[in-house]
């Protein structure tokens, strides 16, 4: 596949963060001194923070603007984003094949643009990327194709040339039929769809570095 664009997830795909998020919805909602349901965590994962946070809010009648509780979860984990979060196996070289290739690169990410930023600058891969876009900046989550479809505009590339590298079966999905070229990657918090992602993305690979031959 030649590719005249490359748009990346960050949580799962690039770095090793999706345990960060594991339990937070569940933490959250029992710091405010309400129960959670045995689902909340999962569901918690599926979506960008300010997603969760409408839903959390409505689901639990959570006090509070959305504002205030978006602040609150990002305090959370921002520490881990800036001292702690590391790259997946592979990563950096996979960065550097396509930068080789002239290839721009945009991050699509469901995590606020400031913890993606500093996580990628400490890990020493920022550099590669265009910009950081957000589900809070474009205002939907990746059910949506609005942040895809805006990183392609950013690149300058076409829809059909520009790849998606992505864990979540959700975005996955998105990407595809939004008409990108879409690669998809495991990660342990989506065993539950590894099948789907399978079946829906365009070429699979467990760690990235095996999608290289797809782009030589």
């Amino acid at each position: 596949m030649k590719i005249n664009g490359a748009i990346f997830d960050l949580d799962g795909t690039l770095t090793d963060s999706m345990h960060v998020w594991s339990t937070i919805g569940s933490n959250f909602i029992k710091s405010c001194g309400k129960t959670p349901r045995d689902d909340v965590d999962r569901r918690f994962c599926s979506m960008s923070v300010f997603e969760a946070v409408r839903f959390l809010k409505v689901e639990y009648d959570l006090p509070g603007d959305e504002e205030k509780i978006t602040d609150d979860i990002n305090r959370t984990v921002e520490d881990r984003y800036i001292k702690e979060v590391l790259l997946k196996e592979g990563v950096r070289e996979f960065l550097d094949f396509l930068s080789e290739k002239n290839v721009p690169m945009c991050l699509a990410t469901a995590t606020d643009k400031y913890m993606a930023d500093a996580a990628l600058r400490r890990l020493g891969i920022r550099h590669h990327f265009k910009d950081i876009l957000t589900s809070k900046i474009v205002g939907v989550g990746k059910d949506m194709p609005d942040i895809y479809l805006k990183a392609a505009e950013i690149l300058g590339s076409d829809v059909t040339k520009t790849a998606v590298f992505e864990d979540s079966v959700v975005a996955v999905r998105t990407a595809k039929k939004a008409g990108f070229f879409v690669a998809g990657l495991y990660d342990f918090s989506f065993d539950y769809a590894t099948e789907e992602v399978k079946a829906t993305a365009d070429v699979y690979a467990e760690k990235i570095l095996a999608l290289k031959k797809y782009f030589e």
